[in-house]
């Protein structure tokens, strides 16, 4: 388990990084398209291609690192309100059914990918095949569906509650 937890913190660290680094280039690609536009009367012809790009990036390799740091959406009023037992019992077929879910998904991206590739589509400004753009997407869920494995491994082996492999839910702070 701990060749495990390093491997995650390497991949944490590397998602952290990034998610910085895409932010932070949206910005200046995006902030540079808007500063051309106003004072040369000319876009940059690839800005929103990059922009929708670094969306997509940024949103689907953030996946498994919020369920790592316990930030994902969930369903928090009844778990809150119910025993520490019960919680952990309603975490493990969380975390199963979203698990699942997220391997489904993975799968399905990986379709999409494969027909994007058959169809030959690139992108207008830059001409790059457009199944680069998505890439991310079944990477992100497959990090997003190992996080709640892991989740639910420590549920089973801890006597704590972990709503991500990074946070625990407690009867002090209700899951928040």
């Amino acid at each position: 388990m701990n060749i495990l937890k390093k491997i995650d913190d390497y991949v944490s660290v590397f998602t952290e990084w990034l998610l910085g680094t895409s932010i932070i280039l949206m910005a200046v690609v995006l902030i540079s398209n808007v500063i051309a536009r106003k004072v040369f009367s000319n876009s940059i012809p690839a800005a929103d291609e990059i922009g929708v790009t670094l969306v997509i990036l940024a949103t689907f390799s953030g996946i498994g690192y919020a369920a790592k740091k316990g930030r994902h959406i969930r369903m928090s009023a009844l778990f809150d309100a119910v025993p520490l037992k019960v919680q952990k019992i309603l975490i493990i077929l969380i975390s199963s059914v979203t698990c699942v879910t997220y391997i489904y998904v993975c799968f399905i991206a990986f379709e999409y990918i494969e027909y994007t590739k058959m169809l030959g589509r690139v992108t207008s400004a830059l001409e790059m095949p457009a199944w680069i753009r998505v890439v991310v997407v079944p990477i992100g869920f497959g990090l997003g569906a190992i996080q709640y494995a892991l989740n639910i491994v420590m549920n089973i082996k801890e006597s704590q509650v972990y709503i991500g492999t990074e946070k625990m839910a407690t009867e002090e702070n209700n899951g928040i």
